[in-house]
């Protein structure tokens, strides 16, 4: 009895890691063939040939195409977070130098949740449907960014002179920055991830030494 107990006491954490699990297989599915295939290709009984289910378990776990790339978008975004909340910039190290690290980071992970054409139709997505649910995640994307990137800035603040609200503002100022090289590397098939970084670092270097005159 008391190892039929342990067996079914087990079984809903043994459930979980299997919904857990198949939810990535999903994921990663439609990953590859938004990829290889583009999103208009793509539909929800390939990617349930894909990943080894069958096409109503998609559906019941991603109710469109459209949740599975806010699912994408937000692993990149809850990833970013959990990555800054226990990243620290070298000790010494100038504005120019943190802007860009934090940026390359954002820049690593963004493109290992996703490729250049599920962010393309994200980013399309933001402007055919502005009341669409992308949208507003988004907004609160950004908006948790902006404070993640102000609060580091203002703990070095000592070094650089900046107030909360200064730190802020150059946060929005900076991810803005991001946001629009980040378009111009997404619309590019030619440029390389290494190639974006470094416009990026190169701009944030600017910006920091404007910042700092």
């Amino acid at each position: 009895m008391k190892k039929m107990a342990a067996v079914e006491s087990s079984s809903p954490g043994l459930r979980d890691r299997q919904k857990s699990r198949r939810r990535r297989d999903i994921l990663a599915a439609a990953r590859r063939l938004i990829e290889t295939e583009g999103y208009a290709a793509t539909t929800m009984a390939k990617i349930a040939g894909a990943a080894d289910v069958s096409a109503p378990t998609v559906f019941n776990y991603f109710g469109s195409k459209d949740q599975l790339v806010v699912a994408m978008v937000l692993e990149a975004h809850e990833a970013g977070q959990e990555y800054m909340q226990s990243w620290t910039p070298p000790e010494g190290a100038g504005l120019g130098d943190i802007l860009g690290q934090i940026f390359s980071i954002y820049a690593d992970l963004t493109m290992s949740y996703a490729g250049k054409r599920v962010w393309r139709y994200a980013e399309a997505t933001n402007i055919r449907n502005p009341d669409s649910p992308m949208v507003q995640l988004y907004a609160q994307i950004e908006k948790t960014h902006h404070g993640d990137i102000a609060e580091i800035l203002h703990r070095t603040s000592g070094q650089h002179g900046l107030s909360r609200s200064r730190s802020a503002l150059l946060a929005r100022v900076a991810y803005s920055t991001w946001n629009a090289r980040f378009l111009d590397f997404i619309r590019d098939e030619d440029m390389s991830l290494e190639t974006h970084k470094a416009q990026l670092c190169q701009d944030m270097q600017e910006l920091g030494a404007m910042v700092s005159a």
